[in-house]
């Protein structure tokens, strides 16, 4: 979606035309669900989370300063009713389920070592980790959802995957078994 196609459906969702905030929810849902998920590692409350954040955002659009800052704006309703799941402790947080599919069978060692060096990462680096490698969205797109630069990305992208590297190594899990 192009930044003038994205303004244009704000500004008519701003103006009452439901179509429009469709088609942006059809858009930004993906993301807000890795968004969710990387703060509650559960996909089915990340799907929550999402769909609550899109019923708030609707209800709040005429807050929207900028049309064009809209994808950020989105997150941070996405980011702040995610923590409000994880503070009400509506269910307890499984780490394990950071794949977000049903476990048919037992991950091996190398799957659960990635899973909790990705669990152990600040919340940041877990957001981009989470957005470009298990929701596949390019360095563009999570700009463009997150309202940072490419190279801010880049930068926590690079930090995450050191960490990672460092949490594997002390954990006994050397290069070539991953």
């Amino acid at each position: 979606m192009t930044e003038k196609l994205q303004k244009e459906l704000v500004e008519a969702a701003v103006a009452g035309d439901i179509d429009s905030f469709g088609q942006l929810a059809r858009r930004y849902y993906a993301s807000m669900v890795a968004i969710a998920y990387s703060i509650l590692a559960d996909h089915q409350l990340a799907e929550d989370a999402a769909q609550e954040a899109f019923a708030r955002a609707l209800t709040s659009l005429s807050k929207l300063r900028k049309s064009d800052k809209f994808a950020p704006w989105l997150a941070q309703i996405c980011r702040n009713v995610a923590r409000d799941m994880v503070a009400a402790k509506t269910r307890p947080i499984n780490p394990r389920e950071l794949s977000g599919a049903p476990d048919s069978n037992k991950p091996d060692d190398s799957v659960e070592a990635v899973r909790r060096s990705i669990e152990r990462l600040p919340f940041r680096a877990r957001e981009v980790i989470v957005l470009r490698y298990y929701n596949g969205l390019s360095y563009e797109e999570i700009a463009s959802v997150l309202g940072i630069s490419k190279a801010t990305i880049n930068g926590r992208l690079t930090r995450a995957k050191r960490k990672i590297a460092k949490y594997l190594k002390r954990g006994g899990f050397l290069e070539n078994r991953l």
